[in-house]
């Protein structure tokens, strides 16, 4: 029996609880691909010993895992989510590989990963997955649980695309408490392990539906590609034109260099201080104010954040589509005296809309807009003694708006008012040398995410949907800023582009 339009209508309405997950968009600026399928593969990798301590190979053991969409459009970029590596090593190996009284290792892992569709393929090397300090067991295994960002993968034709598991890195770094006699040896260095998958194993990570119509949740697992290109088993070696397959038109990895930002404006900051935020300098030490102003410059921000209801980490400003651009007045005004030095620098940052996609609990893909409505930013630094350490202190506030939401296609009103009851309070601090702001360097702030008001429409009330799933404290947010460009008088623009920082990991 067919349901009737009031229950369609319900069915959407009720899938709003979706909707409330779509903080994966609010705060960041950008939101995930729809869809999405969670990979893992257990690999078994052979692993050589450094140079110096033989040539035995030992194996370990790893999973792989990453989120990938079900399906992309050719042409656009397919974004994997963040990818982690957790690494066994059997604990006999340990002592061959880590010097005496190791208390703990830090690693960096490596994975190379063959990407194809049809004949077309390309290797990608996603690199920098960060494994923290890992105390070293008096027995068992040493596991290393790897995380971190890797590139999108572009290609232009549609037909499915692979991922398969290949070599894996490591760069294992021990770290040993300090001798009691004092010593001149140097720190340990790090163990470089280079290790490949053992033979006759299934090393497909994850298939992506390129184009055409996507059959629904499974149907990327099950598909089977009508030409698998490269190998799938670790026993057959690929050929010589890895520089060839790499820069192949049809599959792009990702580079190395991120996307130039979005263009400096080229007009100077017009806004005030915020004058409840500036701190009152010592007795007898003057405020001094610009006489042209400020100095005009502009930078970049990147961020990722975690909301504590939902269990989530969320990117802002993404600089792989590239970023923002913040305008900035550096030394409007100042403090200076004996003992105290106290900067005034006033910021501007406006995100764009961002488009938030989310399957919710039924399998249902919900999807809105937010725009962001952002107050200028108040930069405070102060230093007191000249041996003691710069402080910045960036004070912000955020107020968000949800529009255009659509769930399963069907549209859900939820008026033209559905925002947080008041700015979200943000106060973002760094301490010299992790951030100067002539330099950049990363932020912190926790915050508070307000209650929703203005949701729904026909007296359909949302706002307890989203304020109890979404609102409350417990919030962190880490910024990275990168160096700022020097703008050029009469609108000429920067003297170089700014440099585009990393997502912080």
């Amino acid at each position: 029996m067919k349901p009737s339009a009031t229950t369609r209508r319900r069915t959407a309405r009720g899938s709003a609880v979706g909707v409330l997950a779509l903080v994966a968009g609010v705060l960041p600026g950008a939101g995930s691909q729809a869809q999405e399928q969670q990979a893992r593969l257990a690999v078994a990798y052979d692993c050589a010993s450094p140079t110096g301590t033989g040539s035995v190979t030992w194996r370990v053991e790893a999973e792989v895992s990453g989120r990938f969409p079900r399906a992309a459009a050719s042409g656009e970029p397919v974004r994997i989510g963040r990818v982690s590596a957790e690494v066994d090593i059997p604990h006999q190996q340990l002592a061959e590989l880590l010097p005496e009284r190791t208390e703990s290792v830090t690693s960096e892992a490596a994975l190379t990963v063959r990407v194809a569709q049809a004949d077309s393929r390309a290797d990608a090397r996603w690199d920098g997955l960060k494994s923290p300090a890992t105390p070293v067991p008096g027995s068992g295994d040493l596991s290393l649980s790897h995380r971190g960002e890797v590139p999108p993968v572009t290609v232009a034709d549609e037909g499915e695309l692979t991922f398969t598991a290949g070599p894996l890195a490591l760069d294992l770094t021990p770290e040993v408490p300090p001798a009691e006699e004092p010593t001149t040896l140097p720190a340990p260095a790090p163990v470089a392990v280079e290790c490949r998958p053992a033979d006759g194993q299934e090393l497909r990570l994850a298939t992506v539906r390129i184009g055409g119509a996507d059959d629904g949740p499974g149907a990327s697992e099950s598909a089977t590609p009508s030409r698998t290109p490269g190998p799938s088993k670790s026993g057959e070696r690929p050929d010589d034109e890895e520089e060839a397959a790499r820069r192949d038109a049809d599959i792009d990895v990702g580079a190395a260099e991120l996307p130039p930002a979005k263009p400096c404006n080229k007009e100077r900051p017009t806004s005030e201080l915020d004058r409840s935020k500036l701190p009152e300098p010592p007795p007898g030490i003057p405020v001094r104010v610009s006489p042209i102003g400020g100095i005009h410059w502009c930078a970049v921000p990147v961020a990722v954040s975690n909301v504590l209801k939902l269990k989530g980490g969320m990117v802002i400003n993404d600089p792989r589509d590239g970023a923002t651009t913040a305008n900035l007045l550096i030394q409007k005004e100042w403090a200076v005296g004996p003992g105290y030095n106290q900067l005034r620098h006033l910021g501007e940052l406006d995100l764009p809309d961002a488009t938030a996609t989310f399957l919710d609990f039924d399998f249902m893909p919900v999807t809105a807009k937010i725009e962001f409505t952002s107050s200028p930013m108040t930069i405070v630094t102060v230093q007191r003694g000249s041996s003691a350490p710069n402080y910045a202190t960036i004070h912000m506030d955020q107020t968000l708006r949800m529009h255009e939401v659509t769930v399963n296609g069907v549209p859900l009103d939820v008026g033209p008012n559905c925002r947080t009851s008041r700015p979200i309070e943000l106060v973002l601090k760094g301490v010299q040398p992790e951030y100067e702001v002539l330099k950049g360097g990363i932020l912190r702030a926790k915050y508070t995410i307000p209650p929703f008001t203005g949701c729904g429409t026909g007296g359909e009330d949302l706002d307890p949907l989203f304020t109890a799933s979404i609102s409350g404290g417990g919030n962190y947010l880490k910024l990275v800023q990168g160096a700022p460009c020097l703008m050029r008088p009469n609108n000429l623009g920067c003297i170089a582009p700014p440099k585009v920082p990393e997502l912080p990991k």
